[in-house]
């Protein structure tokens, strides 16, 4: 190998390097927003929300990985207004809750079977006015207890 095809494989290299961090750049702030409010939490926008509705029309929730390293995520219809489900049983975030279409139910890592009350959620929010109406936001660093949590 000669002194300009060493030369021509590190700029090659380098050039393949920063073009992967800009794309991963340009992910990770094109997903990341904030919500409405100026000091409110960092939310993951999801989609626009009649997208999602069509989807959940086809008979099941949608699952969510969470892009930036944490727990992913359920959204499904409760009542009729969407909700994000954390992937963690509430109680033991160790232990995975799975959609089990066979069943028509959320499943738990022991096999058993949860209501969407016991099930502990993520804020989600619909934008409702600007530029962005109808954006569905999940804020991915919340997590709040069931609903049908005591104590």
């Amino acid at each position: 190998m000669t002194r300009s095809d060493r030369k021509l494989i590190l700029v090659t290299s380098a050039v393949l390097v920063a073009a992967g961090l800009f794309f991963a750049g340009v992910l990770v702030f094109a997903t990341r927003t904030t919500s409405p409010a100026a000091d409110g939490p960092v939310a993951l926008y999801i989609g626009p929300q009649d997208a999602i509705e069509e989807k959940l029309d086809e008979g099941s929730p949608l699952y969510f990985a969470n892009p930036f390293g944490g727990r992913g995520f359920w959204v499904d219809r409760e009542s009729g207004v969407l909700v994000a489900y954390d992937v963690g049983r509430y109680d033991d975030p160790d232990c995975s809750v799975r959609w089990r279409g066979r069943v028509n139910s959320y499943m738990d890592c022991e096999g058993g079977l949860l209501t969407q009350a016991e099930l502990g959620r993520r804020p989600l929010t619909v934008l409702a006015t600007g530029p962005r109406a109808g954006s569905v936001l999940v804020d991915v660093d919340t997590l709040e207890p069931p609903t049908g949590a005591t104590g």
